[in-house]
């Protein structure tokens, strides 16, 4: 009898990556609100580690950026100070991206010589491995549209950025929850399970508009709340033409959206957890608690981030909360399957 493989180390590499894709996600949102995205011109994998070593290397940095749209539409009075204090998040950013690939790729390989990875484990960990390349790749991909014609990263390719590393963690997170409570093979799922898809879709829309929000800083306007400066609908919301427009690239539009979301997901969450408190399950019922707590928590702090003009704190707190709704969703769905 062959006997199974000790996934121990696996379960504890997964919640490590688990831990620096969230870090990722705050230092992501600090890189965006502190308007630090574009201080890096260049993208070289290798040599792009080393940072300016001396004045002489700063100041040619800076001068690579003098040459870009930021620098020449909005930050002419920045000196070589000011951006150094931009360079320094958006260089974090990048590096943090460059470890997670050496914590992910290297234990990889240990784990796969040592026989842990097998299976229906070993096609999950390969998709986690080309999961973060493709959000690496996305990362540049969404700063190259702000150093064109426009210093604005495009909020399109933001979103998917966005989407890309959520669902990524999101594969993390539930390849380490199969290793605590086991993988099961359903052949019909259950009606409440697939409200709870319904609903992760629904949250998956809100964080798309999320990055809708941030991409375009609507969150700057209507800073107000339940009313938009008193009306439900203010007059501008859908004042461009086509109506779709407003939908997706108006940020009057793109905030009435997200605002309102969020009131959905917020009840149905909600009527999804009450469901899930009166399972004869405990964890169902613990899931459910937390879920519960998570849900009130990020529609407070989505509040709070509108009624301060969203301060980087607040602003990078309600990002990093969308995540830990994610995580919460993830595990309710995963202990519903698995009871």
């Amino acid at each position: 009898m062959t006997k199974a493989p000790n996934t121990k180390p696996v379960l504890v590499w997964l919640i490590i990556g688990c831990i620096m894709i969230a870090m990722m996600v705050m230092i992501g949102g600090i890189t965006r609100l502190t308007n630090s995205g574009l201080s890096m011109v260049e993208w070289d994998l290798f040599m792009g580690a080393i940072p300016p070593l001396d004045q002489q290397a700063w100041q040619e940095t800076f001068d690579k950026y003098q040459a870009y749209p930021e620098y020449q539409m909005m930050e002419q009075n920045m000196d070589l100070s000011g951006f150094k204090s931009i360079f320094f998040w958006e260089y974090l950013h990048r590096q943090w991206g460059r470890l997670m690939g050496i914590v992910f790729i290297i234990p990889f390989f240990i784990f796969l010589k040592q026989g842990r990875l097998k299976g229906k484990l070993l096609k999950r960990c390969i998709a986690i491995l080309i999961g973060g390349a493709i959000v690496g790749g996305l990362g540049w991909f969404m700063v190259v549209s702000g150093l064109k014609d426009r210093p604005e990263v495009s909020h399109y390719r933001l979103a998917i950025h966005l989407v890309a590393a959520f669902s990524l963690f999101g594969l993390v997170l539930w390849t380490a929850l199969d290793l605590v409570r086991g993988t099961i093979e359903r052949t019909k799922t259950a009606g409440t399970s697939k409200m709870a898809i319904s609903v992760l879709a629904l949250l998956y829309v809100q964080i798309i508009y999320g990055a809708f929000v941030a991409g375009l800083d609507a969150g700057t306007i209507y800073n107000t709340w339940p009313l938009m400066n008193g009306n439900f609908v203010p007059e501008n919301t859908f004042a461009l033409s086509p109506f779709w427009v407003n939908l997706l690239e108006h940020r009057d539009g793109v905030q009435f959206i997200h605002r309102n979301l969020a009131i959905a997901v917020l009840g149905l969450v909600l009527w999804l957890t009450y469901k899930g408190l009166k399972s004869s399950e405990v964890m169902v019922r613990k899931a459910s608690k937390l879920l519960a707590l998570m849900v009130l928590v990020q529609f407070i702090l989505g509040i709070g981030t509108l009624l301060m003009h969203v301060p980087v704190s607040f602003g990078v707190a309600h990002q990093f909360g969308a995540l830990l709704l994610l995580a919460a969703m993830c595990n309710w769905l995963h202990v519903e399957r698995v009871n």
